[in-house]
């Protein structure tokens, strides 16, 4: 199973523990590979494990450059499920917010701003610049810390001067 010999049974076995050693190797593997989230929280995985589990996993995720589109489907899985659990009162340690966060809710603001008054979808700003539209979606909702080229690129696709200023 997934490049692994080992029964689907076993697989699943540890799937279910994620005190087990090798749940954060059969974890990412199976969100890397598949892209059902039915079947994936219907036959393999607990999505409160996924939950519970889901920056770690994304951690071990990121060593492979190919699993990115995998990472960010997930992402926005995990957001939906998260956002799911809360409401129905369950409690969740928030996702430690990076240093300035309010800087890149600003910054997302500014750029929603922006594509809006280009008249461009969020699709379609994600199409200019190379990236997912979930991608574009978190950046405007402050929940990326953006690189200076990336700001460059929306500055580029919407044809705004990127400026830096220190006060």
């Amino acid at each position: 199973m997934w490049d692994r010999k080992m029964s689907a049974r076993r697989a699943k076995k540890i799937l279910k523990d994620p005190e087990s050693r090798e749940f954060f190797v059969l974890a990412p593997l199976l969100l890397a590979r598949k892209n059902d989230p039915k079947e994936v929280f219907g036959e393999y995985l607990d999505p409160l494990v996924f939950c519970r589990n889901w920056f770690a996993i994304k951690k071990k995720m990121r060593q492979d450059r190919w699993t990115e589109p995998r990472i960010i489907f997930w992402q926005a899985i995990y957001e939906h499920l998260i956002d799911k659990y809360r409401k129905a009162g369950m409690a969740f340690r928030k996702s430690a917010k990076a240093y300035g966060d309010t800087l890149y809710e600003e910054v997302g603001k500014k750029i929603s701003a922006a594509r809006k008054k280009e008249r461009l979808s969020q699709e379609a700003l994600a199409d200019k610049i190379g990236v997912s539209q979930q991608l574009v979606s978190r950046i405007e909702r402050g929940g990326e810390n953006l690189s200076l080229g990336t700001l460059r690129n929306v500055s580029r696709a919407l044809n705004k001067k990127l400026g830096i200023e220190f006060t």
